[in-house]
């Protein structure tokens, strides 16, 4: 008996995909929906989200941000029964001409155990691992601080500029986002001389983006964010290279979870200073 040749095609994801691709991603990965959060990732890069069918049918979905000196692959997802037909490397192929049309010179991704020979087949290579973290004891709390307080809109300026060189690309309007979504729970630190030293976005289930210059900021950060409301347990992603981050999680009730593959393709090293970023904003979009 012969193999069927399916057909694959791929467009751009717009608000009328976002149900589609909720249930692909719901398939793949399990847990509830997540729309909202795609909605938000595509609204940051309405051109670098991508849905894939396969003989017509929804199958497929990734998506990359572009940061300018470097880019961000996050959130590829095949429907378990369309898998094995080539969808994530069509979604990946076509992500990465994107990518070179806009002569983003570093692509990265998080990567999984099953995920990472195809992005080894497509060129990338791996930098460091990528940390997943889960609170499952709160009884220690750090002391408040005198130096952090809330994030305004006209810190953002000041905010990208402390920011570009820790992440290694532009994050002004995921700030702006995320501040603009959940203004209570933004916090930055600052130094005696009043130049941020830190900041930390405490979203509903997982704590970042957030970068601090020193373990001591981090800790002032996390002791604003900590007494907030979460939904279920508090999750952190952070950089392997970063042996403060984890020392800090786990002495406040964190314990690691998951293990993932920083890659990158292009440039001769990771982008910007990974040993300062205690939290990713997520796996989608870095």
């Amino acid at each position: 008996m012969g193999i069927k040749n399916m057909t694959i095609s791929i467009h751009t994801l717009t608000a009328a995909d976002l149900d589609q691709a909720d249930a692909i991603q719901q398939a793949a990965y399990g847990g509830g929906s997540r729309k909202d959060r795609l909605q938000l990732y595509l609204s940051l890069q309405p051109d670098g989200w991508l849905i894939a069918t396969l003989d017509g049918e929804p199958a497929g979905i990734a998506g990359g941000t572009n940061y300018g000196t470097v880019g961000h692959i996050g959130l590829v997802a095949v429907d378990p029964a369309k898998q094995r037909h080539g969808v994530a490397l069509a979604l990946m192929e076509q992500l990465l001409g994107w990518f070179s049309a806009q002569r983003c010179p570093v692509i990265q991704l998080d990567a999984s155990e099953a995920g990472a020979p195809l992005y080894r087949r497509l060129g990338f290579v791996e930098d460091e691992k990528t940390l997943g973290f889960t609170q499952d004891d709160c009884a220690l709390r750090p002391a408040q601080s005198d130096l952090v307080g809330r994030l305004s809109v006209a810190d953002i300026p000041a905010l990208a500029m402390f920011d570009t060189p820790i992440f290694g690309g532009k994050r002004a309007a995921v700030f702006a986002a995320a501040l603009a979504e959940a203004p209570e729970r933004a916090f930055v630190a600052r130094d005696a001389e009043g130049q941020i030293s830190g900041y930390l976005f405490a979203q509903p289930q997982l704590l970042g983006p957030w970068a601090a210059r020193t373990p001591a900021d981090a800790e002032a950060l996390l002791a604003a964010a900590l007494p907030l409301s979460f939904s279920g347990a508090i999750r952190a992603l952070t950089p392997g290279s970063n042996a403060n981050a984890a020392k800090l999680l786990m002495r406040y009730g964190f314990s690691p979870q998951r293990l993932l593959r920083r890659m990158r393709r292009g440039g001769a090293a990771a982008a910007g200073r990974r040993a300062l970023l205690y939290g990713q904003t997520s796996l989608a979009i870095g």
